[in-house]
């Protein structure tokens, strides 16, 4: 996925309205493979600030989105994983928030109807040789 597509994609998400009781949107996006790192600084949206979390930023990002600033949108660029679920400062900010994936494995998944998460992605992964032909997506 191109860099314009995915700016297209961030910009409609951010436009759209507001679930009941919310102020504003965050979104995270996860890009283990780190694919769109280097092009980041190509990503320019209407409607949010763009943060890059990186493993010595998650507290100083912890405390902007919850005590500094509460009402300004906002794209969590994500290259980290965890081992445990205690070693993300940033937890129960995600479980509000939105998740946002624009890697290969994703589309198909998007594209196939599958739910995203890890174990599925796993075997789509696994099993990317039989998922790249196209018509067997479509099937």
């Amino acid at each position: 996925m191109d860099t314009d597509k995915v700016v297209q994609d961030l910009n409609r998400r951010f436009a759209a309205p507001l679930p009941e009781f919310y102020k504003r949107r965050i979104i995270f996006w996860y890009d283990e493979d780190k694919e769109f790192e280097d092009k980041l600084d190509e990503v320019v949206l209407e409607n949010a600030k763009v943060i890059a979390l990186t493993r010595n930023n998650s507290f100083s990002v912890k405390k902007l989105l919850s005590v500094d600033d509460l009402t300004t949108n906002y794209l969590i660029y994500s290259t980290c994983s965890y081992n445990r679920p205690d070693d993300n400062w940033l937890l129960d900010v995600e479980l509000y928030s939105e998740e946002f994936r624009a890697d290969l494995i994703s589309i198909w998944m998007d594209e196939i109807g599958l739910p995203s998460n890890p174990a599925m992605r796993k075997q789509v992964k696994n099993y990317r040789a039989y998922f790249n032909a196209k018509d067997r997506r479509l099937k």
